[in-house]
């Protein structure tokens, strides 16, 4: 098989690339009018080395940073693609969008309809997942559509169930992508690709987007692709930036893991880290039990695990995108994955334990790669990853779209093993300076970690095996009978966001009062001034606060009209007393400050 190269790395001709315009690209009027009223007006690099090769009917390996825009990078030439040719007739759909995961099916397919939207335009684009039953896959490839969206095991499922026919597959596909490929394969999905493959005809036009090069990626060159372009772009030239961004900082605090919580509750009720936060750990029971824990403290968040039902993992997404909460209790798709390979794997098998890790887990969930996170400013590694590869990914949540982001890692001695590991991927070696390097974080101090030693211990023990038992059940629960809901809410109201709340609480008991705040007694000064950077920080990139749930319920008491003659009655009465009654109560304030002064 031969390849194309095509190599930006000429400073001048960078310069040159970075004042084209969607309109030099070539693109259809209507989709640059669709993209700006996104508000997206300049080609990101790989839009820019992408999208005219892609129009010329060329096969291409693209391979590009997490957030540097490859949806968009073959959605626009795809849908220009079909514009041209929305009268003829097909016995199958045009285009196969495959990816890895639901959650990445899920946004493909929003962002296609929000192109389509403002273009205009009369095409179809529908997408399958494991869930739905045959009639349901057979209703949504009526037509048939233009374009699916799909995991490789759904197109597999409907061609082994005759609802898609390989004949007319071969006669109407005219370009397959193949997105985050460096996945599809450690997926699982190799076998539901080679039941595809055979059918895909050779004019056919093939496109593998990637963020890392990977023996998978090579090997699915082979199979799919015919003389293919192989993008390399300046900008991930560079080894080294191309594994992490140079606007993500990386930090690391060496911990034990008991400490671990007594570490994260510092960090947040200091509000030492910009927000909005992605807290990543290994398992669904640590999730809860951190979300129980942080709940005690009043910092309100939500768990997104395998669990949960699409939809509800859908409308937790999008809470947490449009800023409704700022943390978000990520668990590891990978570390699932594994789980479900120990299974398969085992001799000796459990009563009823494969069965019941089918159930309860999800296989096409993925969180880690894909999904395409709003303005998170920092990724924090509760628990540290298994490999150097799933902490790239992780930190990839942050940073995207050339905004700067930030990584804090806690690291247990049992940790450090992998921790070295990442170093060593990341080129930062002891006898070398570099600026990948994870660096001590700077803004804790060990007093202000000893001062809330007492409370966090405390709170700990009373998050006990079986209180993250049942809240996990009673949230699985909840989420199972508001999943249809949400699904017939969706359908009727696509941009409601209201309907339920995610990170409310989990626990029996209200949390007591006195934990909300931290004393001034137990805050260290030096953080204290810490904290006052982060603030001013956060106020010079232009981020506002997001009002919290209690000025939200003061605004609707106030729009309450009894509630408001009550208010107005009694700044009334309080007038009526005249001048000299405000008088003194104002002197009665001055004389207790002064009291405090001394």
């Amino acid at each position: 098989m031969t390849t194309n190269s095509i190599d930006k790395h000429n400073p001048k001709e960078e310069e040159e690339d970075e004042e084209v315009s969607f309109e030099e690209l070539g693109l259809d009027p209507r989709l640059i009018r669709a993209l700006s009223k996104q508000c997206i007006t300049k080609p990101t690099p790989i839009q820019r080395e992408g999208i005219p090769l892609i129009l010329e009917g060329k096969d291409v390996v693209a391979r590009a940073k997490t957030g540097s825009g490859k949806t968009f990078a073959y959605l626009l030439p795809m849908l220009q693609k079909l514009f041209a040719d929305t009268g003829s007739r097909n016995a199958a759909p045009k285009v196969f969008i495959l990816v890895p995961t639901r959650e990445l099916c899920q946004q493909v397919h929003r962002e296609s309809h929000s192109l389509l939207e403002f273009c205009r335009v009369q095409l179809q684009v529908v997408q399958l997942t494991s869930s739905m039953q045959a009639p349901e896959m057979t209703a949504a490839l009526s037509g048939p559509p233009d374009v699916v969206v799909s995991t490789p095991a759904c197109i597999s499922s409907c061609l082994s169930k005759g609802i898609l026919q390989a004949s007319s597959i071969t006669e109407s596909l005219s370009m397959l992508v193949l997105d985050e490929a460096d996945l599809l394969l450690s997926y699982g999905y190799e076998d539901d690709l080679k039941v595809l493959i055979p059918h895909v005809p050779r004019r056919c036009q093939c496109l593998l987007m990637s963020a890392t090069t990977s023996s998978d990626v090579e090997k699915l060159k082979k199979l799919v692709l015919h003389n293919p372009v192989i993008l390399t772009l300046s900008e991930i030239k560079d080894s080294k930036d191309e594994i992490i961004p140079k606007n993500v900082q990386q930090f690391w605090i060496s911990c034990s893991a008991r400490d671990k919580l007594l570490y994260i509750l510092t960090l947040l009720k200091h509000e030492l880290v910009q927000k909005k936060v992605i807290i990543f750990v290994n398992s669904i029971d640590m999730g809860f039990r951190l979300k129980l824990f942080l709940e005690q403290f009043g910092i309100r968040s939500a768990v997104l695990n395998a669990e949960l039902p699409q939809n509800s993992r859908l409308h937790i997404l999008e809470e947490f995108n449009a800023g409704l909460f700022d943390y978000l209790l990520a668990t590891d798709d990978n570390q699932i994955r594994e789980k479900e390979k120990e299974v398969k794997e085992s001799h000796i098998q459990p009563k009823h334990s494969k069965k019941h890790l089918r159930q309860k887990l999800d296989a096409e969930f993925g969180v880690v790669r894909g999904i395409d996170f709003k303005n998170v400013f920092t990724v924090i590694n509760l628990d540290m990853p298994k490999d150097p590869a799933g902490y790239i990914h992780r930190i990839g949540r942050t940073g995207r779209a050339h905004n700067i982001g930030a990584s804090v890692s806690l690291v247990a001695p049992s940790e450090e093993e992998v921790f070295k590991e990442i170093k060593l991927l990341l080129g930062d070696d002891e006898n070398q300076d570099t600026s990948r390097s994870i660096v001590p974080f700077p803004l804790l101090t060990k007093n202000a970690v000893e001062n809330l030693r007492y409370r966090a211990e405390d709170v700990a023990k009373s998050v006990t095996k079986i209180a993250v038992k049942e809240s996990r059940a009673q949230d699985l629960r909840n989420e199972i009978l508001n999943s249809e809901k949400l699904k017939s809410h969706f359908q009727d109201n696509p941009k409601d966001l209201d309907l339920l709340k995610h990170d409310k609480l989990l626990s029996k008991k209200a949390p007591p009062g006195h934990l909300r705040d931290v004393p001034e007694y137990l805050v260290d000064p030096k953080v204290q001034e810490n904290t006052k950077m982060v603030k001013l920080s956060r106020a010079a990139m232009g981020i506002k606060s997001r009002r919290n749930t209690g000025v939200k319920k003061r605004s609707r008491k106030n729009r309450d009209p009894l509630k408001t003659l009550s208010m107005e009655g009694k700044k009334k009465r309080r007038t009526d007393r005249g001048p000299e009654a405000a008088g003194s109560h104002n002197t009665k304030k001055a004389r207790k400050a002064d009291k405090v002064l001394g």
